[in-house]
């Protein structure tokens, strides 16, 4: 009637094809040496319901950096190693409806310390579909009818491999194997998934909510790992965290890792849940694992009874009674054979036919008021623990107990537990035992020595304390030194003690008080302990101490003084205020009146004073010290803009007096920086064309004249020059100006630039002929932190040159004859016996372009670009010629006749 089915499984290695076949399983990671880690993959696989071709050779896996998600091993191919059954608590139990596979994938891998040094650590995932399509508490569906699937995700986290610069050495946790059982509605179902720590670290186990996979893809695209967050699976309705089975109780695990159930009758049933263990060292959170587990509850278990255990002290005459609690002394004049507890086992399971008149039971006994290891506890069993009750028959068991207690004070508590072979697990009854055993006697050891405490003078001759203590038992002794924050050599003592003979302790203790050879700046006063032990048979504490209490008065010591030139009643804090381009100058002494050594120097705060071209050389002598402080305050080392107050501590230290005690005097000096005196400079124009008088700062120009003038900027700073500039810094007008020049100048002193102009056509706009500018000139100078400029505003009016064309009147009649009068067509007027133009003049409307003169027969006689043209029509026909004379806004047409 023996039943099976419990299930483990983390995950599989990458399966060619969905299928419902995992079970559980975890990852390790195994510091082996240096850097070379080995990185296992246990996998636990069904089967009974798994695809026997889901057994990958290789499992490929990804390591991700937790604080970014970022890919630190793009794959590690785990290889498979070694395949084996995973057994029953009791064999007997199974009938086939069970079976689990173990399967181990692993491979060596490297973690450099310049890679896998981020504070937050890593994670190992891999990813992997699906889960048993029958499970009850949450949507494990097949995945090609429905999306709500469940796949698996391994997971391990892992600290770096370097903190603080030295190698973090460290294995991730290996959990206990899991065992193939199953459980029983209303019966209680335990199983035990602590594990071990190779470094020693703390393990907490808790519960969780089973990871899913990324897709319901048999294995991730790609087949590697994507990195996380990776989501939980769906609880079917009715269940949780908080409710895993429906169980009363539910699911529990203690933080030692000892799982507990008792699921509900609802027929057979199969639960999965998660186990997460969390690593600490000194206290912080370091790596955790994930199991993935799955439970088997069938519908029915075969009716069993639990065993019943009872006890009595030996050589007494009753048993105890059932569930009491046993109490028993031992003196520590018994002997081994009487310092015993008699057990007796029954179980009415051996009565029934069904179990054929038999049952099988075994013993064990665990700590339960103290620590400690349940292994040794257990060597306390008789030879034989385990016994085969025929037709209503007992088990009789002896445990005896050594003559040293167990725990210190001899008082301590254990759980005898029997135990019988029911299915799925062992039942179990507990007698619990108080038990007291006398130490073997023993004489404390002794200090013949009496506790010391005296105070002596800096230099006093060696003090020398010889130590005895004894042990009446000639018990081997152990010696402890316990001191309140120093080291014995440091402070000139010494301790020679000897525990070599058996039952004595020889020693002696030692002071050299001298303050020129050891160090008594740190401490005066000192209280050393030596603590003497037996090794007694049983190690059990009893010792004595010897306590001395002692201090030391050293000599006195004058203070340094420090002075300076600045100081007027030996203020302590002095602020002076300081313009740049000054000079900061005074001198810093330094006197002790012991005629110790000196030293003398300066600190800035938050600065170095040489970086900002401060020069103090500091001294250093006997008695008397003096250094001259010297400051340029210039801008090329001080931006008073980033700093412009300056600290500056100026130390006299007396540190090698005799006894090395660090006195010292300090003068605080604070220098506030401020801008530099500054004189304006000026500005000026010269050189203005006389027939474009500057009137007021301005002058009128007719369109197509040049403009030149000078601009001249001075500067009467002297100590330093400043260095000055020139620049043209605006211009304003109806129409932006252009083709002006004026070259930016820089200098010292005195400084001068041209500004030139010939103003064309571009400067007029919507026929509007006139245009007003303001040409803004400007000089500063560079003096730092106090610059200061001038300017100058220099107005032009720009006009167009008139033209009248209602006046133009060309001549129309020519003589050609010689006679050197009206001998030439041109458009011009003899004016006070000079020949002046009569054509409009050229502006911005318009300006002359040609002439052309045909004939009557239209053929071109003449053409001329040129407005002061003649035409000479000597050699030409008499008669009426055409002219077209052409503007580039217009074009005039007339006759001129020529006649001879």
């Amino acid at each position: 009637m023996r039943v099976a089915i419990l299930s483990f499984l983390i995950l599989l290695a990458i399966l060619p094809a969905r299928a419902s076949h995992i079970v559980g399983g975890e990852f390790e990671l195994i510091h082996i040496a240096g850097i070379t880690y080995r990185l296992n993959l246990i996998l636990y696989f069904d089967e009974l319901n798994g695809l026997q071709g889901a057994k990958d050779s290789f499992a490929d896996v990804r390591i991700f950096r937790k604080r970014d998600n970022a890919i630190m091993y793009n794959n590690i191919r785990l290889s498979w190693i070694v395949l084996s059954p995973v057994e029953y608590t009791q064999p007997s139990c199974s009938n086939g409806e069970l079976e689990t596979s173990k399967i181990i994938y692993s491979n060596t891998i490297t973690l450099p310390a310049n890679v896998f040094n981020d504070p937050e650590g890593y994670y190992v995932s891999w990813e992997r579909c699906c889960r048993n399509y029958q499970i009850a508490n949450i949507y494990s569906e097949n995945p090609s009818f429905s999306n709500r699937n469940a796949g698996q995700t391994f997971y391990l986290e892992f600290p770096p491999v370097v903190k603080n610069g030295e190698p973090f050495i460290n294995s991730s946790p290996r959990l206990f194997p899991p065992l193939s059982d199953y459980a029983c509605p209303q019966k209680k179902y335990y199983v035990d998934f602590g594990g071990t720590d190779d470094d020693g670290d703390s393990l907490v186990y808790s519960l969780v909510t089973p990871l899913n996979t990324l897709t319901p893809d048999a294995l991730p695209p790609g087949g590697l790992p994507r990195p996380g967050p990776y989501p939980n699976v769906l609880w079917r309705p009715g269940y949780s965290l908080q409710n895993i089975t429906g169980g009363s109780p539910d699911l529990q695990i203690s933080q030692d890792g000892f799982l507990t159930v008792t699921p509900p009758l609802t027929g057979v049933a199969l639960y999965v849940f998660a186990v997460k263990c969390e690593e600490f060292r000194d206290g912080v959170k370091i790596g955790e694992v994930r199991r993935d587990f799955q439970m088997l509850v069938v519908d029915a278990c075969p009716q069993a009874e639990p065993p019943q255990i009872v006890g009595r002290k030996k050589g007494t005459p009753a048993f105890s009674q059932p569930k009491e609690t046993l109490s028993v002394t031992f003196s520590n004049s018994l002997t081994d054979e009487e310092r015993c507890v008699e057990v007796q086992v029954s179980d009415k399971d051996s009565e029934k036919p069904v179990d054929s008149f038999q049952e099988k039971v075994f013993i064990r006994i665990l700590p339960l008021n103290f620590k400690n290891s349940t292994r040794y506890l257990n060597e306390l069993l008789p030879s034989v623990s385990t016994a085969t009750l025929v037709n209503g028959s007992v088990a009789d068991f002896t445990i005896c107990f050594p003559d040293c207690p167990l725990v210190p004070g001899g008082h301590f508590q254990v759980g005898i537990i029997a135990f019988d072979d029911a299915c799925s697990l062992p039942l179990s009854d507990t007698l619990i035992v108080n038990v007291f055993v006398q130490p073997p006697p023993n004489n404390p050891p002794q200090f013949i020595t009496t506790n010391q405490t005296f105070n002596i003078n800096e230099g006093d001759p060696l003090i020398s304390i010889p130590i005895q203590a004894v042990d009446a038992d000639q018990d081997e002794l152990d010696v402890f030194v316990m001191v309140d924050g120093f080291l014995l050599p440091h402070v000139g003592m010494t301790l020679d003690l000897d525990p070599s003979q058996p039952g004595l302790m020889n020693g002696l203790f030692t002071w050299d008080s001298r303050c020129d050879v050891f160090d008594f700046t740190q401490k005066t006063q000192f209280k050393i302990q030596i603590i003497v032990d037996d090794r007694d048979k049983c190690l059990i504490a009893s010792p004595d101490t010897l306590t001395f209490n002692l201090s030391i008065r050293l000599p006195g010591n004058a203070d340094p003084i420090i002075s300076s030139t600045l100081q007027t009643n030996q203020e302590k804090y002095i602020e002076v205020s300081k313009k740049i381009y000054e000079t900061l100058d005074f001198s810093v002494f330094g006197n002790d009146a012991d005629n110790d050594f000196l030293i003398l120097s300066v600190l800035g705060k938050d600065f170095k004073p040489a970086d900002y071209g401060v020069s103090f050389p500091g001294a250093d002598g006997f008695g008397s010290v003096a250094s001259p402080f010297l400051w340029n305050l210039n801008c090329d080392k001080i931006n008073i803009n980033t700093k412009e107050v300056f600290e500056f501590l100026f130390l006299v230290v007396d540190n090698a007096n005799k006894c090395r005690f660090y006195k010292a005097d300090s003068l605080t000096v604070v220098v506030h920086v401020e801008p530099p005196d500054n004189l304006p400079p000026t500005i000026s124009v010269e050189g203005v064309n006389p027939d474009q008088p500057l009137i007021n700062g301005s002058m009128s120009i007719t369109r197509g004249e040049e403009i030149k003038f000078k601009v001249i900027g001075q500067d009467a700073d002297t100590s330093p020059q400043d260095l000055i500039r020139l620049s043209l810094i605006g211009t304003t007008g109806n129409v932006q100006p252009s083709g002006y020049s004026f070259p930016q100048t820089e200098g010292i002193g005195l400084i001068e630039s041209v500004f030139a102009w010939i103003p064309d056509c571009s400067v007029f706009e919507n026929n509007i002929f006139v245009n007003e500018y303001i040409f803004t000139f400007s000089v500063s100078d560079g003096r730092c932190f106090a610059g200061k400029d001038e300017s100058i505003d220099i107005n032009i009016i720009v006009k167009d040159e008139e033209a009248s064309y209602d006046e133009f009147l060309p001549p129309n009649l020519i003589t050609p004859d010689g006679n050197g009068i009206n001998e030439f067509f041109a458009m011009v007027k003899l004016e006070n016996g000079e020949y002046v133009s009569i054509l409009p003049a050229d502006n911005c409307i318009g300006s002359f372009v040609n002439i052309r003169i045909y004939d009557r027969w239209g053929s071109q006689v003449y053409e001329s670009s040129d407005r002061d043209f003649k035409w000479m029509p000597k050699g030409t026909a008499s008669g009426v010629y055409y002219y077209f004379l052409t503007y580039t806004h217009r074009q005039y047409k007339g006759t001129v006749s020529v006649k001879y």
